[in-house]
């Protein structure tokens, strides 16, 4: 225990040798203007604390970058098929936290691509975590030195974010921005119970980030049926399940693409029941999204679901679903002809010819409609 008394009898004695070491010419200063002498050697002290102080803050900050570099030199030279994803500093967090997340993304990663296996890394980086509502030019900056971790290490996709006092995460995750476009962040949260996180939670976090290393939903057609069907049975167990723990966002993002893999499964010559689905969820999408705020998404719903309900007409016999599903399909027309979703706007075209073409073909034979 420290005995002040001794310290306070000590001091004296240590300022008088503290004295004898200055020059001459400072000591002399002392005995003339002791207090203008204590002024100027107190400035002088906190100039060389000041100094000391941005000193050390550069190096540690060169010592962070130099590991960053090694880090993303090191994940890029030994970079294979798999996906590459990244963990950066969850802040609030601690090591366990982000252990966690990287085995729940090793463990359902490939329940959502094709890919058994995927790469996960804790990259030592800290990204600002910022509100949704923040200026989007911090929002931008924070995208650019995240993207630039990825371009550095050859990675897919970037998660960071923090942890609330409530044990909520929220969560940022980006990409590699396609050419011509600009950086994007998705914002996201779960409720994670460190040491016994739900395996809803941990899938949906496995699923937001496979979606944008492996999007395999975003063209659910360029996939055998017997491929895709596993990844639609995953997520139509989630949709069915809809856990409070995961931010709402997130749900709409499990929602859309289980009723694309759906109704893709169901215009390939599956079940009716993947048609049946693929209307319900879509539906149900489209009453959570404003046609103002994005018509093309909108129109996009409006797009599939004119879609299943032809497919359902053909199906069944049904004149009243096929007249149904035209009428959503020019709607989902005449919306994304006013957005950049040319694509979407083709295959709904395409699929309107073909529900005319149908109505018009059963008009000419005489073919009569099944009792309603």
């Amino acid at each position: 225990m420290v005995n002040f008394a001794e310290v306070a009898a000590f001091a004296p004695e240590l300022a008088s040798d503290v004295m004898r070491l200055l020059p001459r010419e400072f000591q002399e200063a002392f005995v003339q203007s002791p207090n203008v002498f204590m002024l100027f050697f107190s400035m002088g002290l906190a100039a060389v604390v000041v100094v000391a102080f941005w000193m050390l803050t550069g190096m540690g900050k060169a010592s962070g970058m130099a590991r960053i570099a090694l880090r993303a030199q090191a994940l890029k030279r030994t970079k294979d098929h798999r996906a590459l994803v990244l963990i950066a500093e969850i802040e609030g967090g601690d090591g366990m936290l982000r252990q966690e997340m990287k085995e729940a993304i090793e463990d359902n990663f490939g329940m959502f691509s094709f890919e058994q296996n995927v790469q996960v890394d804790l990259f030592p980086i800290k990204l600002k975590t910022v509100p949704a509502n923040a200026h989007p030019e911090t929002r931008r900056r924070i995208a650019v030195e995240a993207a630039d971790a990825l371009e550095r290490s050859a990675a897919d996709v970037i998660v960071w974010g923090r942890k609330t006092i409530l044990g909520k995460l929220d969560l940022r995750l980006t990409t590699l921005p396609g050419y011509g476009r600009t950086h994007e962040v998705q914002d996201f949260q779960l409720t994670w119970r460190v040491g016994r996180p739900e395996e809803a939670v941990q899938r949906a976090l496995a699923f937001s980030l496979a979606r944008k290393a492996r999007p395999v939903l975003h063209r659910p057609q360029d996939y055998k049926p017997e491929r895709l069907q596993p990844i639609v049975e995953a997520l139509d167990r989630m949709v069915d399940a809809r856990p409070a723990e995961i931010s709402e966002n997130l749900q709409l993002d499990i929602l859309s693409d289980f009723a694309s893999g759906a109704l893709s499964l169901g215009e390939r010559g599956g079940h009716i029941k993947w048609l049946s689905k693929a209307l319900d969820a879509r539906q149900l999408y489209l009453d959570k999204v404003d046609r103002t705020t994005d018509p093309g998404a909108w129109g996009a719903a409006q797009q599939e679901i004119g879609r299943a309900l032809t497919a359902l007409g053909e199906r069944e016999g049904a004149r009243d679903k096929l007249e149904e599903g035209a009428s959503r399909l020019r709607l989902a027309m005449d919306a994304l002809r006013s957005t950049d979703s040319l694509q979407q706007a083709e295959v709904a075209l395409r699929a309107l010819q073909r529900a005319e073409q149908t109505l018009q073909q059963r008009r000419r034979v005489g073919l009569r409609w099944p009792a309603a």
